[in-house]
């Protein structure tokens, strides 16, 4: 696990930024640590309590048997996973709602524990949602073309060639195909759930969830959407993919951000956005600095 998660005996402060649990959900065919090395202790270090798992590990697959490499099983069937780790946080916290911050899997991973695990709440019965906010990075919410592999993976799949596919990879990666039953499932309600809160951290220059503004959500009633794209406000030299995004420093403030337990705002007021030089697969390069700083 990545530095400063999983701290299970220190009691939640009553306010300010540890008092709500920040939970980190990885993507396909990753896992914790080398999915949240930068962003887990930054949240920490800023006063989060932050908690971080690995799930989904499918070893009927190839991939499935490699070390650390989790995140391919069937989204469906990984779901009760992530929800059993959730709730955990909840309940050993004492804590009535969680904030999620998933990476592009673990963005449809945190969205089914709304619409499939209880997280939603009842608003028949005045049951408040067991999330209050849901960030994504680079998240995997529509379908992907994946640069075009899509469109292979549907011809193998008419012409019966997928199960080598499946057994080498596992279903995680054709089940978040654009057109897919999986995605159709994650988004038959609409892309939101009445009162929470979404923040959307998307790159351009994402080549594995494309194209890249099938990432955004568009709020339905009583959700809020941010959807951002990090090379806007003059963050040109940020040429983070899928996988840099983690270590893009613009990425890591927008989190932080969105996080932020003050009034709508104040965070931004106080903190110039961030510019940094992001390469792809490698990250940030030159020590960031803020504009207006």
């Amino acid at each position: 696990m990545p530095a400063g998660v999983n701290d299970w005996e220190t009691p939640l402060p009553d306010s300010g930024p540890g008092s709500v649990p920040v939970v980190l959900v990885h993507g396909t065919w990753m896992n914790s640590y080398c999915t949240w090395s930068l962003l887990a202790p930054t949240l920490a270090a800023a006063g989060y309590r932050v908690f971080a798992f690995n799930y989904g590990q499918d070893r009927s697959c190839f991939l499935g048997r490699r070390p650390a490499c989790y995140g391919n099983a069937a989204l469906v069937d990984a779901q009760p996973e992530v929800a059993a780790f959730i709730d955990r946080v909840l309940a050993t916290t004492g804590a009535d709602r969680v904030d999620l911050v998933g990476h592009s899997q673990g963005v449809a991973q945190a969205r089914l524990y709304l619409t499939d695990s209880g997280g939603a709440g009842d608003p028949a019965t005045g049951t408040p949602p067991r999330v209050r906010r849901l960030i994504g990075i680079a998240g995997s919410n529509h379908g992907t073309t994946a640069s075009g592999i899509g469109t292979l993976g549907r011809w193998m799949k008419k012409k019966g060639w997928y199960g080598p596919t499946r057994a080498l990879l596992g279903r995680a990666a054709e089940d978040q195909m654009v057109g897919s039953e999986a995605m159709a499932h994650v988004n038959r309600d609409g892309d939101t759930v009445p009162g929470v809160d979404y923040t959307m951290i998307c790159s351009r220059y994402d080549e594995i969830v494309t194209p890249w503004r099938t990432q955004e959500l568009t709020a339905g009633e009583g959700a809020t959407v941010a959807n951002i794209l990090v090379q806007e406000h003059g963050n040109r030299y940020d040429f983070s993919e899928h996988l840099a995004l983690l270590y893009s420093p613009r990425a890591v403030d927008l989190v932080l951000e969105a996080l932020h337990h003050g009034a709508a705002g104040d965070y931004r007021a106080a903190t110039p956005h961030v510019r940094g030089t992001v390469l792809p697969l490698w990250g940030g390069v030159r020590t960031p600095r803020r504009v207006g700083a």
